[in-house]
């Protein structure tokens, strides 16, 4: 945010001297007339940072079985009411859509393409979460639009990879842009973020779109689509660890406690454990004056679950150390998995094999950890007729938001995400969001239109790209 305050504070005081005489009564000069994008962009991916924080946190690592709770664990046992906490995205997504006028006013590409993929990124989210929600008539209250409809799903994907392209093709990498703490403007990188995301979306939705001549044809011209290839290029936000830059559960925010609240099931634990994989180390502390690592069942009702001390912990370095906590939105690591699983249906040419192995090292990598000497040729080597690549993948997206349960909501791998046995869902496990309460009144129409059209706004309602 250091970019933020000094470009907030220089624009404050060239407004200042710009004023004269009877404008000067009207003018605040504490309050800049004009925002721009190097004013915006720092909030907005802060903004997202710690969404992604929180709901990894308080969200994502339950249901995708990573951690389980002892205390309040409606989430746990999937007694799920309406849900609106990746809605206010939109508030985020309307100073996007004001950096994209801006960069299409004052023809800034890179600007505009910033907005287009930060946008892209955004809207992915809430309709792999929801299902159908608002896009085309969304972030245009400006226009008199209040109630936007809710687009179908199919519709929504079929922009954001035509907006993707668009964004890769309008960056000049020789050009540079400000307020960026993503890659400090760096727009070689922003071209890998699009098309990566754009990987990511294309392998979604696969199953029920044709996506192997787009994926190819990302993969057979890196010149023209570079995507992430290592770790020093992938989107993950980097809090300074001093404030304000500071995510929203490290220790300068008072939060350790919140630490101890999701206990590692026995799923993460049981599987680095037969591995001797050295991340668990690296995550987790072994349950209070032992050495040894233990795991909670997930999905247990609350009588059946046991005291915090019986388990293994949060490694104390994560509420320790204010710059550990990170906020992973698209790895180089989740990129080389990608093109495992794409290789491995046919999509592209090329080894699932040498793609599965570099996404385990780039994994490994970004704890700063090597991979055991063995740990890619005996203990887990690459096998199709196994589930190793899905469970690799599985850890390496630990930390980054949802998508270990997107991952299983499209592939229905790793199998042991099952529902435990103190759910209450028919012994299901949920595949979506129910939106938010506040839509059922106040874009009531449009809200019924778009709960008919998905099947029920209920949790076990499929969204357009997810198998059975």
């Amino acid at each position: 945010m250091k970019n933020f305050c000094f470009t907030l504070l220089l624009c404050t005081c060239v407004l200042a001297s710009c004023t004269d005489g009877f404008e000067t009564i009207n003018t605040n000069d504490n309050q800049p007339e004009t925002v721009t994008p190097a004013l915006l962009l720092p909030t907005v991916l802060f903004d997202l940072a710690n969404l992604g924080v929180t709901e990894n946190y308080n969200f994502g690592n339950t249901v995708g079985q990573y951690t389980a709770n002892y205390e309040a664990n409606d989430l746990d046992i999937y007694d799920w009411i309406s849900d609106d906490r990746y809605w206010g995205i939109y508030g985020t997504l309307q100073d996007v859509e004001d950096i994209r006028r801006f960069g299409v006013d004052r023809q800034d590409a890179n600007y505009e393409a910033v907005a287009i993929i930060i946008r892209s990124y955004g809207i992915s989210l809430l309709t792999d979460v929801y299902g159908n929600v608002p896009f085309s008539e969304a972030l245009r209250a400006e226009e008199g639009v209040f109630n936007p409809v809710y687009d179908a799903q199919e519709d929504i994907y079929e922009q954001l990879l035509a907006d993707l392209k668009t964004a890769n093709d309008l960056i000049d990498t020789e050009a540079s842009i400000s307020g960026d703490l993503l890659y400090g403007g760096d727009m070689m990188n922003w071209r890998r973020f699009a098309n990566s995301l754009r990987l990511r979306l294309l392998l979604r939705s696969s199953d029920v779109r044709e996506a192997a001549a787009e994926i190819a044809e990302i993969v057979n011209t890196p010149t023209r689509f570079p995507i992430f290839e290592t770790n020093g290029q992938h989107a993950v936000y980097r809090y300074t660890g001093t404030l304000p830059n500071l995510s929203p559960l490290s220790v300068g925010r008072g939060r350790a406690y919140d630490y101890y609240l999701g206990i590692p099931t026995d799923h993460l634990i049981g599987l680095l454990r037969a591995n001797d994989d050295p991340r668990l180390a690296a995550w987790f502390d072994p349950k209070a004056g032992t050495d040894d690592y233990t795991g909670i069942a997930p999905g247990q009702s609350l009588g059946d679950i046991g005291r915090p001390a019986s388990f293994a912990s949060k490694d104390a370095a994560f509420f320790g150390v204010a710059d550990k906590i990170t906020s992973p939105w698209l790895t180089a690591a989740e990129v080389r998995f990608l093109l495992a699983e794409a290789a491995a249906a046919g999509l592209i040419d090329g080894s699932a094999r040498d793609y599965y192995d570099q996404g385990v090292t780039l994994s490994f990598g970004q704890w700063g950890l090597d991979v055991p000497a063995d740990f890619l040729t005996v203990t887990t080597p690459y096998d199709a007729n196994t589930e190793v690549l899905a469970e690799q993948k599985w850890l390496a997206q630990y930390h980054n938001s949802v998508q270990g349960w997107l991952d299983w909501k499209r592939t229905g791998l790793p199998s042991f995400i099952t529902a435990g046995p103190g759910t209450i869902n028919n012994g299901e496990v949920p595949v979506r969001l129910m939106y938010p309460a506040l839509e059922q009144s106040i874009n009531a129409g449009n809200y019924q239109a778009a709960a008919v059209a998905i099947g029920g706004d209920n949790i076990n309602s499929r969204v357009w790209w997810d198998g059975e």
